[in-house]
């Protein structure tokens, strides 16, 4: 989480959380606290964090990054297959929309579960991973103190959005049809999200 006087931002993983983070310890603006990278904390809810201690959110703005749902799934999908020693976690369950998680005890939940735990709603701001830099200077450069660069380039840390794998596997009609049923919540905030690319499905 990054905390502000007027804002937070929640740390989706696998939607440019690291760079984001990154970024604001790079700015090293004052009043803005940064989780460590180490921490667990840093996946943390406003409603975890408030249950820990004194801290309150209040009325401050809430943002976090996002992810179209198939590009979310194949990213945590790689990213415990190479990091986390899952080397045989497997694809199937991934094309019904659902993610292995750790934090639930080793089980397969539905993607839409991480948007539960934040409680987004229309409340909370969000930040395209593909659109990270355009949409940083739209929402938050004008929270930041004056003088505060434009965000020129998107930082760049642990999430590749385009990035291709000769093993990755892909999704079919069928695939895509039953990880949105599945998710519809996510599939909503999607297409809100990005509305251009809403009105026709992606080829198989």
């Amino acid at each position: 989480m990054i905390i502000a006087d007027s804002f937070l931002w929640l740390h989706l993983p696998k939607t440019g959380g690291t760079s984001m983070t990154r970024l604001f310890r790079e700015l090293a603006l004052p009043g803005i606290a940064v989780d460590a990278d180490d921490t667990s904390a840093k996946h943390d809810s406003i409603a975890l964090r408030e249950g820990r201690g004194s801290w309150q959110a209040g009325p401050r703005r809430r943002f976090i990054t996002a992810r179209r749902l198939e590009q979310w799934l194949v990213s945590d999908w790689q990213h415990k297959r190479r990091h986390m020693d899952l080397a045989d976690l497997p694809f199937e369950p991934v094309r019904s929309g659902l993610f292995y998680s750790l934090r639930l005890g080793g089980t397969w939940v539905a993607a839409d579960w991480w948007l539960q735990y934040f409680a987004v709603d229309q409340g909370t701001e969000a930040l395209r991973l593909e659109h990270l830099a355009s949409d940083f200077n739209r929402l938050l450069l004008p929270l930041l103190p004056a003088g505060t660069l434009p965000l020129e380039t998107p930082p760049r840390e642990n999430a590749k959005p385009t990035e291709v794998v000769e093993d990755e596997p892909g999704f079919s009609s069928s695939d895509r049809q039953r990880l949105r049923a599945v998710n519809p919540r996510w599939s909503d905030w999607e297409r809100s999200l990005y509305p251009e690319s809403s009105a026709a499905p992606a080829p198989d």
